[in-house]
């Protein structure tokens, strides 16, 4: 199986013992793909997530040498004396954040597996001057956002709208910091540099507005990135969705009995509707009203254009003319 999977980045970062982990960034909904090398050979290779201690944690184990299981694949290869792992998480949602443990036989020995650590991020943002970015979210959501920094910071903070003293969220020297539902951690990059995350948990009405998060430096002016955060109610939002649907569906069934009028008047059969008729189908009716029932064509009043152009008058009037019965 090839991966062919899109990597934002990745860094170093020292846990408790010393050891370091490569960490990997990647925004909600990509996909990630983990190069693990190991000395050693072996029949089973394993994919899985924390240290492989509960049951539930075991993502793959398989002695093929490709396997895919769900969102999670993995490709296991020998290259004349050394094997090459390599793992895969497609569409990935906030829940997938987390340390990682991929390896052979899943043996004690830490030559036989890796360690990672991977982040799932609304956005990176790494603008230089920030552009603000905005993120539309519902009451109860998360964020976390990622700002990358190219130079190094004595102290890390995060704050909102005029980031005066009140508007003060975190600040601290310390590598990650919790402060009731926000919190910060600060990652070093390869060269120089680093990631800060900031994350606010179970957002409110109240939460929306401008935020920045950036770093105290020993040289003016201190690097930050600004980003947007609009909330709006689930509740409200289901409530407009279905008054939406409801209006589109009078709006259709509106339409169809207007289709079906039109095509009945087009298709209806001629004959008299009523009303005015035209003027070149009338007919003169004699009139039986006089004499011994024989018709009496009257004319009184008639106005008639002579037919001589040159001794046309439009207001000469002529006699009437009478049909009688002879005695």
């Amino acid at each position: 199986m090839n991966v062919h999977h899109t990597l934002i980045c990745f860094f170093f970062l020292s846990l408790q013992d010393g050891s370091p982990i490569d960490v990997y960034l990647q925004t909600e909904g990509g996909d990630i793909g983990v190069y693990c090398y190991s000395p050693l050979d072996g029949n089973t290779t394993f994919f899985c997530k924390n240290e492989c201690k509960d049951k539930g944690d075991l993502l793959i184990e398989t002695r093929n040498d490709t396997a895919q299981s769900g969102r999670y694949g993995m490709d296991y290869e020998t290259l004349i004396a050394n094997t090459y792992l390599t793992v895969s998480i497609s569409q990935l949602t906030k829940s997938d954040s987390g340390r990682y443990r991929c390896g052979l036989n899943r043996s004690l020995s830490s030559d036989s597996y890796s360690d990672f650590e991977v982040i799932v991020v609304d956005a990176l943002l790494a603008r230089n001057p920030p552009e603000v970015k905005t993120f539309y979210k519902t009451t109860g959501d998360n964020i976390i956002v990622s700002c990358f920094f190219s130079v190094s910071g004595s102290r890390m903070y995060f704050c909102r709208e005029e980031c005066e003293d009140k508007d003060i969220l975190v600040q601290t020297t310390n590598v990650s910091v919790q402060s009731d539902r926000y919190s910060v951690r600060y990652v070093g990059g390869f060269v120089s540099g680093g990631y800060l995350y900031v994350k606010i948990s179970q957002l409110t009405r109240a939460d929306s507005g401008l935020y920045r998060c950036g770093l105290n430096t020993s040289f003016s002016p201190d690097p930050y990135q600004e980003f947007r955060i609009v909330i709006t109610d689930g509740e409200i939002q289901g409530v407009l969705l279905y008054l939406v649907v409801i209006l589109l569906i009078i709006v259709i069934i509106c339409l169809l009995a207007l289709t079906i009028v039109c095509i009945r008047r087009k298709h209806k059969p001629n004959g008299t509707t009523g009303g005015q008729s035209d003027a070149r189908n009338l007919k003169v009716a004699p009139d039986f009203s006089k004499g011994n029932g024989n018709p009496v064509f009257n004319m009184e009043d008639s106005t008639y254009m002579n037919i001589d152009a040159a001794s046309r008058d439009k207001d000469q009037r002529y006699a009437t003319i009478s049909k009688k019965q002879h005695p």
